[in-house]
């Protein structure tokens, strides 16, 4: 009886205790596009809750979100090119995934005399932001056609429509487009049309994650923890379409479904295969980047001081010899 009783009072007592409180991180990204859908179904289907994390998803161009990433104002970041540009800058920040290594962009026109890469020459070109992927894309597609990147000039037009808006107007000769909305674009004709197609013409890294090395080394758990559900998230979106677009539209619901259903199946494409990339791609990825930003070569790093696959790595292994799949 009166082990019984001490039995009651110890439940009574759990029953009791707080429940302990969600980690809250913060991720930045730069659009709501399919190329971050790994995100928002991490989100969605409680993968994040799941690892006691709290995720709140952050709206920002690459150069600002990546200055909150090193002051620690956010632990991860989805704007990859603007990390490599700060590491070779001597930022200690890390890129631990890849998931995109073709830019899902194309160079687009409201203007009848813009017709091909070198009628851009004296111009301008919309991007997102200064020294964004859309830029680097740009700038590595003037140079694949012999053209000088000083010869055009880029105006940072924000994360939103400015850049389609500065077309249609013809306040900008051209702006890098994702081909999520390329294809609003064609669903809406406004008289633009395609000069160039960056993402079979370039190859680049244009998806994936930062974060700093203070994460990798004094909070490699929580890191190991938010990359799990974000794998988690990969997968599901790989093979779950119609859930994925669901996702998108909740974010976008303006933005015409079949638009999102086909950026979502082309950003799908153009994924890696398991969040990594061959050494030989590290490599091209760092030396163009540091010709472009001028660094002298003996001050350029090598791939292991800007990339680290480790904790991606570990997961990818768990994840597959626990046999977890995504499920409905």
């Amino acid at each position: 009886m009166r082990a019984l009783k001490l039995a009651a009072v110890g439940a009574t007592l759990l029953a009791c205790q707080p429940a302990v409180a969600a980690e809250k991180v913060k991720v930045s990204i730069s659009v709501m596009t399919g190329a971050f859908s790994m995100y928002f179904i991490a989100q969605d289907r409680g993968y994040f809750a799941d690892e006691g994390l709290d995720v709140e998803i952050i709206r920002a161009a690459g150069p600002p979100a990546t200055a909150a990433l090193i002051s620690g104002d956010t632990q991860f970041n989805g704007s990859p090119g603007a990390a490599v540009a700060a590491i070779l800058k001597g930022a200690p920040l890390k890129l631990v995934m890849v998931s995109n290594d073709r830019p899902q962009y194309q160079l687009w026109s409201g203007d009848p005399k813009i017709r091909t890469v070198a009628d851009l020459k004296g111009g301008r070109v919309g991007v997102i932001s200064t020294g964004d992927t859309h830029e680097f894309a740009v700038r590595l597609l003037l140079i694949s056609q012999g053209i000088d990147p000083a010869a055009v000039s880029f105006s940072p037009m924000g994360p939103g429509g400015g850049r389609l808006a500065g077309i249609v107007s013809g306040a900008l000769p051209a702006a890098s487009l994702t081909l999520d909305e390329v294809e609003q674009v064609k669903r809406d004709p406004k008289n633009l049309h395609m000069v160039a197609d960056t993402s079979t013409m370039v190859h680049t890294i244009v998806g994936g994650m930062a974060t700093s090395d203070r994460m990798l080394s004094e909070d490699r758990m929580l890191t190991k923890k938010f990359m799990r559900a974000l794998v988690k998230g990969r997968r599901y979106a790989s093979v779950f379409h119609d859930q994925t677009v669901d996702a998108l539209q909740k974010r976008n619901p303006t933005v015409d479904r079949a638009a999102l259903d086909s950026g979502a199946r082309i950003s799908q494409a153009g994924q890696t295969e398991d969040g990594t990339v061959p050494i030989e791609v590290q490599r091209g990825e760092i030396e163009v980047r540091a010709q472009l930003m001028k660094i002298p070569q003996a001050q350029v790093p090598a791939p292991d001081k800007v990339f680290d696959f480790s904790v991606l790595n570990e997961v990818n292994r768990g994840l597959d010899q626990s046999g977890w799949k995504p499920v409905r």
